[in-house]
C-alpha cells in the first residue's frame, strides 16, 4: 500500500515559466505574420484595381466598337450609356478598393478618353505599386497617372 506525503501532490497545469514562452512565443510569430499579412492584402488589391481597370478599358473599347465613337463625358461619374457593357453594373457605383469612385472623362478639346478613380484615398506608394502593375513606374507620365485627386488611367491622347 502507498502513502502520499502532502508534500508530494502532483498539480496538473502549466507553471508561470511555461506559460511565458508560449506567450512570448505567439508574439513573436504574430510580429512576423501580422506585416507579411498586411504586404499580401496590399499587393491583391493593387492586382484588383489593375485588373478592374483592364476590365473597365475593355468594356469601354467594346463600347467605341459598336458605337463607333467614345461614350460622353461622365460629368465625375460613369455615364448610363456604358450600363450594359460594364458588368455587373453595382459593381461600378460602389467604392473603388483604392477608395474613391470611378468616374469616365472625355475631353473634346484635345482628344483625352480616360477612365478615373476620383478622390482614392490610397498611399502614394501603394498607387505606384498599381502603377508597376499596368504601366511605366511613373505616375506622372504613361498610361496611370495621378491628375490632383484622382488617378487617370488614360485610354486616347
Amino acid at each position: 500500500m502507498f502513502c502520499h506525503h502532502p508534500r508530494a501532490v502532483r498539480h496538473a497545469g502549466f507553471t508561470l515559466l511555461e506559460l511565458i514562452v508560449v506567450i512570448t512565443i505567439i508574439g513573436l510569430l504574430c510580429a512576423i505574420a501580422i506585416p507579411a499579412y498586411q504586404k499580401l492584402k496590399e499587393r491583391s488589391t493593387n492586382t484588383l484595381v489593375a485588373n478592374e481597370l483592364r476590365v473597365a478599358s475593355a468594356a469601354l473599347e467594346h463600347y467605341v466598337f459598336e458605337q463607333g465613337d467614345w461614350p460622353p463625358d461622365g460629368a465625375g461619374s460613369l455615364p448610363a450609356e456604358l450600363t450594359g457593357y460594364l458588368s455587373p453594373p453595382e459593381r461600378w457605383n460602389q467604392t473603388t478598393p483604392i477608395g474613391g469612385s470611378w468616374a469616365w472623362a472625355l475631353n473634346n478639346t484635345s482628344p483625352i478618353a480616360s477612365l478615373r478613380i476620383n478622390n482614392y484615398t490610397a498611399q502614394d506608394e501603394q498607387v505606384a505599386s498599381i502603377d508597376r502593375i499596368i504601366d511605366n513606374d511613373d505616375v506622372a507620365s504613361g498610361q496611370l497617372m495621378i491628375s490632383g485627386q484622382s488617378l487617370v488611367y488614360v485610354l486616347q491622347q
